[in-house]
């Protein structure tokens, strides 16, 4: 039988903030995807911290992370920074360090894979690993094998950048047994306590189960794990579909235990919300450019070309529209990208309204090799862009820009699975 490790960091971003500061630590912090700050380090070393945080520039943005001794205070993840500063007045906002983020996930990778068999990276800060074999299938020698991956995180990724770890028999279990204890918990639960270990968590915190679904199994009488083992499964079959399978096995502890080695994207995107509403055409395909630059910089990255593209335009009253279009021949270049996105959307746009999000995407992703006999008429642009990516990979992203989109100015995500520079 599998013996399934599920390792999750408690308060990532927040948490590596802290490990990079610190006099960031012991203090209640929320890390946002946009904003400026700047540290007094002279105050800071007499024991005060100065920290100046632009208000305005946090005004549009959400909590990503919040570290301990804010979600101790009520503050939430996703919850808007301007209400999360009303919950914890005192709370410092600090703008996201994606590169600090990739980096420590790479390292918490290859710690992994030092160790397991077969490791899938299941988000930027979680992972799962199959450690039947280097534990030999026992209990106590995964228990004492996760110890020692714990402390090389500690050693490697540092001390305030701690994890959960669930251990169990399959990645369902494994997952819940890691939530089940936080910060910097452990829990085993061994094929013979499955059934009752489930018994006692609550239906939110089955990875699967969300809020609508919960709320389904609410009308159906299910509000504990308890009532839904009750559900016969010709129920659950014709509520939920084949997804009912699912969750008649979760009530059960039930799960797989084969790990999915992490493959080729579907597709590659970008989004942006921005710091004020755009109300000027020029403007628009400005910043719909920018974003389409990083898109197929990194499709280039991964040997991509793209055959369908599609986007997303929020207004300033949080309505908006999508869009989708196949390509004649497969796209390499950013400019094609965005040319094709605004043949759409500048039929469709509403300047008055102000533009608050954009979002584009490549998809129908092709290998590059295998497409080269495509562009025999793009030849010279195809090697340019390619002499333009290794600079970018010598010196990092943001090393060239179009004289057009100079007045952009984006700042980096800090969720999601890659990071804007990152393939």
């Amino acid at each position: 039988m599998a013996i399934i490790l599920h390792l999750d960091f408690n308060s990532y971003f927040a948490s590596v903030e802290q490990q990079a500061n610190p006099f960031l630590r012991g203090l209640p912090i929320a890390v946002a995807g946009k904003g400026r700050h700047s540290i007094d380090v002279a105050a800071a070393h007499q024991g005060s911290a100065r920290i100046t945080i632009d208000q305005l520039s946090f005004q549009r943005s959400v909590v990503t992370t919040a570290s301990r001794e804010a979600k101790r205070r009520g503050v939430k993840t996703a919850m808007g920074t301007w209400q999360a500063r009303k919950i914890c007045p005192e709370m410092l906002v600090i703008p996201g360090d994606p590169q600090k983020y990739g980096d420590i996930t790479k390292r918490f990778m290859a710690i992994l894979r030092r160790y397991a068999d077969v490791v899938q990276q299941f988000s930027t800060d979680e992972a799962f690993a199959d450690i039947t074999c280097a534990c030999g299938g026992d209990y106590l020698g995964a228990t004492i094998l996760a110890q020692s991956i714990r402390a090389e995180i500690a050693l490697e990724c540092g001390e305030y950048c701690t994890v959960s770890i669930g251990i169990a028999s399959n990645k369902f279990l494994a997952k819940l047994a890691s939530e089940s204890k936080k910060p910097n918990g452990l829990t085993v639960v061994p094929p013979h306590e499955a059934e009752d270990f489930v018994l006692t968590r609550p239906l939110a915190d089955f990875c699967g189960i969300g809020h609508r679904i919960e709320k389904h199994l609410e009308r159906l009488g299910a509000t504990s794990v308890a009532t839904l083992r009750q559900l016969p499964l010709s129920l659950l079959l014709r509520e939920f579909k084949s997804y009912g399978y699912f969750i008649y096995n979760s009530a059960r502890g039930l799960g797989s235990d084969e790990l999915e080695p992490n493959e080729d994207p579907k597709s590659i995107g970008n989004s942006y919300t921005f710091p004020h509403n755009l109300k000027n055409e020029q403007e628009i395909y400005r910043n719909l450019l920018a974003l389409a630059d990083r898109v197929a910089w990194r499709m280039r990255k991964q040997n991509f070309v793209a055959t369908h593209i599609a986007g997303y335009v929020r207004y300033g009253d949080f309505g908006g529209y999508g869009f989708h279009r196949r390509c004649q021949d497969p796209l390499i270049d950013g400019l094609d990208i965005a040319n094709t996105a605004w043949e759409i959307m500048k039929t469709r746009i509403d300047a008055q309204k102000g533009v608050r999000l954009i979002g584009v995407s490549a998809s129908g992703l092709l290998p590059l090799g295998g497409s080269d006999s495509l562009f025999d008429s793009q030849r010279r642009k195809t090697r340019a862009l390619k002499a333009l990516d290794q600079v970018t990979d010598k010196y990092g992203s943001g090393v060239w820009q179009r004289a057009s989109t100079l007045q952009t100015n984006f700042k980096e995500r800090v969720s999601g699975w890659h990071y804007d520079h990152e393939s």
